[in-house]
């Protein structure tokens, strides 16, 4: 029997502690009339809200398996163009990860907005979470 299986036994088989009520009598309440079967299933009725999360999960993670994550040198130089970006409108061919189709996807344009509070860089039609981006490209 392995390790987790003895702590297991040991931990819910031992009764010792309780020996002074085990033999005592059910208490029935007189005021109270047992609670039915459907009742009780009733209960744990939001834990069903739960069915099919560990699914979607596994479906989130298959799309962030493509993704490769940036350095903090990496994550400083996108920072440093985006600022850069801000003052002088260039345009610009921007590689970042789309975590709704889990692939790398490019945009070129010019950069609208960077807000560093909801942390996404803004162009005409679409908003980028600046932590997805892999590159940024000045186009001539």
């Amino acid at each position: 029997m392995d390790e987790k299986k003895l702590i297991e036994q040991k931990i819910f088989n031992d009764t010792s502690a309780y020996q002074d009520i085990m033999n005592l009598p059910y208490h029935h309440s007189k005021r109270h009339l047992p609670m039915n079967q459907l009742d009780r299933a009733f209960q744990f009725a939001p834990f069903g809200a739960l069915e099919g999360f560990k699914d979607l999960i596994n479906e989130e993670s298959r799309h962030y398996a493509r993704k490769k994550y940036t350095n903090s040198e990496t994550e400083d130089l996108i920072y440093r163009q985006l600022r850069y970006l801000q003052t002088h409108h260039l345009k610009v061919d921007v590689n970042y990860f789309n975590d709704k189709s889990g692939f790398y996807e490019h945009q070129k344009g010019l950069l609208q907005n960077v807000d560093l509070k909801k942390g996404r860089a803004i162009f005409s039609d679409l908003s980028i979470v600046i932590l997805n981006i892999r590159a940024i490209k000045l186009l001539s």
